[in-house]
């Protein structure tokens, strides 16, 4: 494996299981409200909290299932893109 691969598996294996995790959330919610009629009446999945102690900054379902949870998906989903792209050699990062 050459020098430059190596740098890239700690982030690769950080952001991968990250961008895993927001998937898997995705996905159980989707099916979750689906059964439910879009019913959000009922809390699912992670909290997503500021201030965990504190509930009026906690994200209220419609919004963790409208807003939060695809922001999550899209950020992890396009940083792990350049760095698949490096570990596979596609891309070559560039060094001053």
């Amino acid at each position: 494996m050459a020098a430059e691969a190596r740098f890239w598996i700690l982030p690769f294996c950080l952001v991968g299981g990250a961008c895993a995790w927001s998937w898997y959330w995705y996905i159980r919610s989707i099916i979750f409200y689906y059964k439910n009629g879009f019913d959000f009446s009922e809390d699912f999945g992670p909290k997503f909290s500021e201030f965990p102690d504190d509930e009026r900054f906690t994200a209220k379902p419609k919004e963790k299932f409208l807003v939060a949870l695809p922001v999550f998906v899209i950020v992890t989903t396009v940083n792990l893109i350049p760095i698949t792209l490096a570990l596979l050699g596609i891309i070559k990062p560039t060094y001053n």
